[in-house]
């Protein structure tokens, strides 16, 4: 994968080139690669690109590799040129068939295509240097370039990153100065064998950069790694205009695990401020998230922690954005993780702000009173404007497929590349080698609600002993361990010095789900405890379970009374309790381990961790 088609030498590749039959030949290597068939006007482009390239290439040196899939994403660069002397060069070349470009904005172009809005090819190519400097095992050791080509255009700017038709000469005297003719020193190689590696973290980017954020400075984040993607920049843009013009109305906003949302939400925020939008919020039920990023931007900036306001709070004294008794008149209020809301949150949310952004994801949803799905948002506001993030780029694509696949009982699992997957047997050895990694990177552990319900009142009460022994459930697992993890508890006192101070490190505390939630590190340690289990053919309710958030029919009553028999609450709390598992799978960045609490899970895990490995060995060998 990414892989796609490489060639040793730009010679070798203009030989190929004279081959009557190189099209076709890409066809098959397509969808060998990708699993997919290339599109009609994907086999077009390239039939046009071999034109310009046979001019432009003809007295350059190195390799070459051709619709290069960007580790850890499914964004695909049109060109990739990579120096095989003693300097470690590459060269990323977007290119564009279009015959009509007018830029929009710094985002958007306007194009003659089938969706004639695009992204801007700048931003798309500075997106994709980004990603292969922090997010690519190659950007330790590769100096990364770029340029685009418009190749049916002539000139209209002086941009000096564009080359337009009749230009070969011009890309040609770029490249002989970063692409050097030698013998191959193997860096073609080496560069499209990267993995997926993302070397900076996005609550240290904001810190460091916000006032540039709040300035629109957007090329902060591409620099860093985190540029949005082509759905994500359409849906930015989308909002950051109806902020501007102070648009009335409701904008619904779905997205998986890791599509972004948060990112989205939080630059919205920073850039409404940046405007001078003084009357704008970012809302969460999630007081974790609250204290975390209160304390980020107040580090920042006096005054800003109060634009981070609950949605919820239950309390009619003290009421949130979206609940009774919220008078202020709000310009913009945007709410993450609003698949939490309650029908009555959904529908005085509307009110709150003349424009109200939903971002949402109902699988999610914790518990039963959590109404947040796009049938509701949908129904309260019908002329609401509905966009979706599609991507999952926290984690991968891959990953994120092989996530949805293990839920969901499938046993034919994707190919799993880019992302570090380990089951241990013995949480120590877990915890070891969790150490080991805090030299590349954040690392925290998460924990299903199992063994002990936790106690906020009481910090050395037994309940708050998540691993260790003795257990208030008796569970004797941890006996001879020596090893003592406590729960996460306090939201304002412990939860931003873990998440974004990096007290995370010591690994001496779990989160829960609901103390994850909206959070991620490098590499994330995953308890799975006893509630969720894998019995012959799906996973099943297991022997224990502690998650009594919710109200009255939470989880472990929705839990107890379908392991007495009631199908529809057994079903309900297998549902709820897989969304549980889907956030704890979906926190690291780079890695995930896991350490299983029940044999027989760990039996099944281990072997579909193992014939994932095994598949993507066997595509590896193969390639």
């Amino acid at each position: 994968m990414g892989n796609f088609a490489w060639f040793s030498s730009t010679s070798d590749f203009l030989k190929e080139l004279e081959n009557p039959e190189f099209i076709s030949s890409l066809k098959g290597k397509f969808r060998e690669s990708f699993k997919e068939d290339p599109s009609i006007e994907l086999v077009n482009s390239w039939t046009s690109e071999i034109v310009f390239l046979k001019k432009a290439l003809q007295e350059i040196g190195g390799s070459i590799v051709l619709e290069y899939r960007i580790p850890g994403s499914g964004e695909r660069a049109d060109v990739i040129l990579v120096s095989e002397g003693a300097e470690k060069n590459a060269v990323v070349i977007e290119m564009k068939g279009w015959r009509k470009g007018i830029e929009k904005n710094s985002f958007l172009y306007e194009t003659d295509q089938n969706q004639p809005i695009q992204v801007n090819p700048i931003y798309q190519l500075m997106n994709y240097v980004g990603k292969i400097r922090f997010t690519s095992s190659s950007g330790d050791s590769f100096k990364v370039d770029g340029k685009v080509v418009l190749y049916h255009l002539d000139r209209m700017n002086n941009s000096e990153i564009l080359v337009f038709r009749s230009e070969e000469k011009k890309l040609e005297s770029f490249l002989k100065t970063v692409i050097t003719r030698s013998d191959s020193n193997g860096n073609g190689i080496k560069f499209v064998q990267s993995v997926y590696k993302q070397n900076t973290a996005l609550f240290d980017v904001i810190r460091q950069h916000l006032e540039e954020l709040r300035q629109g400075a957007m090329e902060t984040l591409v620099r860093k790694g985190f540029g949005l993607y082509g759905d994500q920049v359409k849906v930015y843009n989308r909002l950051i205009e109806a902020i501007e013009h102070n648009e009335e109305g409701q904008f619904i906003v779905a997205g998986g695990p890791g599509s972004g949302k948060t990112m989205i939400a939080v630059e919205l925020l920073l850039r409404a401020s940046g405007m001078n939008k003084q009357q704008s919020v970012l809302c969460y039920r999630n007081n974790r998230m609250i204290e975390s990023l209160r304390k980020l931007f107040a580090s920042k900036q006096a005054g800003l922690d109060t634009m981070i306001k609950f949605f919820s709070t239950g309390r009619p004294g003290n009421p949130g954005v979206a609940e009774k008794g919220w008078t202020a008149n709000l310009n913009l209020a945007i709410f993450d993780e609003s698949q939490r809301m309650k029908l009555e949150n959904i529908r005085l949310a509307g009110k709150a702000a003349r424009t109200t952004i939903f971002f949402f994801d109902e699988k999610q949803i914790l518990s039963t009173e959590e109404e947040g799905t796009l049938d509701n948002f949908r129904n309260i506001y019908p002329k609401a404007s509905f966009m979706e993030l599609t991507g999952l780029y926290r984690n991968g694509l891959e990953y994120g497929k092989f996530v949805e696949s293990l839920l969901n009982s499938k046993p034919d699992l994707p190919d799993l590349t880019d992302y570090d997957l380990s089951l241990f047997d013995k949480i120590g050895d877990m915890i070891l080698e969790l150490r080991k990694k805090q030299a590349t990177g954040k690392t925290a552990l998460v924990a299903s609600f199992t063994e002990s319900k936790g106690s906020l009142k009481e910090k050395k009460s037994i309940e708050n002993v998540r691993v260790g022994y003795p257990l208030s459930s008796n569970f004797d697992k941890y006996k001879e361990s020596g090893i003592t993890i406590r729960w996460l508890m306090d939201p304002k006192t412990e939860y931003a010095p873990f998440w974004v101070d990096g007290e995370c490190n010591k690994l001496d505390m779990c989160a829960s789900v609901y103390g994850c939630q909206g959070f991620e590190a490098d590499y994330v340690g995953l308890i799975w405890g006893r509630d969720l289990v894998w019995r012959e053919k799906r996973f099943e309710l297991g022997d224990n379970c502690e998650d009594s958030s919710g109200g009255r029919n939470n989880l472990k009553k929705l839990f107890m009374k379908g392991k007495m028999g009631d199908k529809e609450a057994y079903e309900t709390a297998r549902f709820l309790l897989i969304n549980r598992y889907r956030i704890l799978l979906t926190r690291g960045i780079k890695g995930t381990f896991i350490f299983c609490e029940d044999p027989e899970t760990a039996d099944f895990l281990r072997k579909s961790i193992h014939s994932s490995v095994l598949a993507q060995t066997k595509e590896d060998a193969l390639s």
